[in-house]
């Protein structure tokens, strides 16, 4: 009996020993696991990144204010964190929890010196100022300005999910000209307009003409004739001549009528211009009222020498096609500022009126 009783107490003792080693072995710390953190975007100051307490890497801001960097880290448990200073201060902005899984882990940083976001989107600017400087600011904020060819790109930081405001002004000026709303969702948005010194026309699309063997004109009109001007929609009355034909040549009228009307208060207006009669050929135009075949100025000087008559141009002088360059191109659009002007022909004491400087804003918006 005592046999049996003390051969029970010895297997007892050594299944208890048993488990208190296995239970012992359960409550050493797990390993130290190695992950790879990938850290990106951008900044207008510089910042400190910290683990552990310790420096790990910094950004300095330069040409492109980017950052780029990818090191590797030690992660001991779940409550391990990466926090981001301002270089040289002990304001954090922003703290990241870090886990042990899984290896390859990514943060965006976006910050401009005032708040850190998580998302950025690329803003393109591609526009023209006929005069002035235009400013643009982000809700409310300058944070660019241009004048003539405008052709900016710019990172735009905003949070996922959230809208900010573009405004645009005139320097010197408080009056808003256009507002344009961006997205967080679209990681390309553009903005595109025309701006005559007084208005903006946005939305500048240069489409190609419906029929390729036509040019698609979008243009808009200034007289150089204010106090004679009376004020109204204009329509450009299209001729086709040689192009090596004196002025005092008359055209020839496109039949049927090619009427392409400009409105007065300067907004653009498209047309398309069907193929010359050949390669030698230019368009040339009268500039009349609107719906008429009179010209939209009342008499007097700058516009009337004294001793001549004004007589109808009927396609003669070609100044705006012909000595800035136009030159007709099958398929493709072309954005012009049409301005008028005054010929004088002192062997017949004539005066004709005819396009003007004709400036080519293609480019800037192609």
């Amino acid at each position: 009996m005592k046999l049996k009783f003390f051969t029970l107490f010895f297997f007892s003792a050594a299944i208890t020993l048993s488990f208190s080693c296995r239970k012992a072995e359960l409550l050493q710390p797990e390993p130290s696991k190695v992950i790879q953190l990938s850290i990106s975007g951008n900044t207008e100051v510089d910042l400190e990144y910290l683990y552990k307490d310790s420096v790990i890497a910094d950004t300095k801001t330069g040409t492109t204010n980017s950052i780029n960097i990818k090191t590797l880290l030690t992660v001991k448990d779940q409550n391990t964190t990466l926090k981001v200073r301002k270089k040289g201060t002990a304001e954090i902005l922003l703290t990241k929890n870090i886990t042990a899984t899984p290896f390859d882990q990514s943060i965006s940083i976006f910050y401009d010196g005032n708040k850190v976001y998580n998302n950025s989107i690329t803003l393109a600017i591609k526009s023209y100022a006929l005069s002035g400087e235009l400013e643009f600011l982000l809700d409310g904020n300058l944070f660019t300005s241009g004048t003539g060819a405008i052709n900016k790109v710019s990172s735009i930081l905003i949070d996922k999910g959230t809208t900010r405001e573009i405004t645009i002004r005139k320097k010197g000026e408080t009056a808003i000209l256009l507002k344009k709303v961006i997205e967080s969702t679209t990681a390309r948005q553009n903005i595109g307009f025309f701006f005559d010194g007084t208005n903006i026309v946005d939305n500048v699309k240069l489409d190609p003409p419906a029929n390729p063997a036509n040019m698609m004109i979008t243009a808009k009109f200034e007289t150089t004739f204010p106090i004679q001007f009376k004020g109204v929609d204009v329509d450009l009355v299209f001729y086709t001549r040689p192009s090596s034909a004196a002025n005092t040549v008359v055209g020839t009228k496109v039949i049927p009528e090619i009427r392409f009307t400009l409105p007065k208060d300067g907004s653009l207006n498209s047309i398309e211009l069907p193929a010359l009669p050949g390669p030698n050929y230019i368009y040339s135009f009268d500039i009349v009222e609107k719906g008429t075949n009179n010209y939209p100025y009342n008499a007097g000087t700058p516009l009337i020498i004294n001793g001549y008559t004004l007589k109808p141009n009927e396609g003669r002088v070609t100044s705006a096609f012909a000595t800035d360059g136009f030159n007709f191109q099958a398929g493709k659009s072309k954005l012009f500022v049409i301005t008028d002007a005054r010929t004088s022909v002192a062997a017949s004491k004539t005066i004709y009126v005819s396009g003007g400087k004709l400036t080519d804003l293609s480019q800037y918006f192609q």
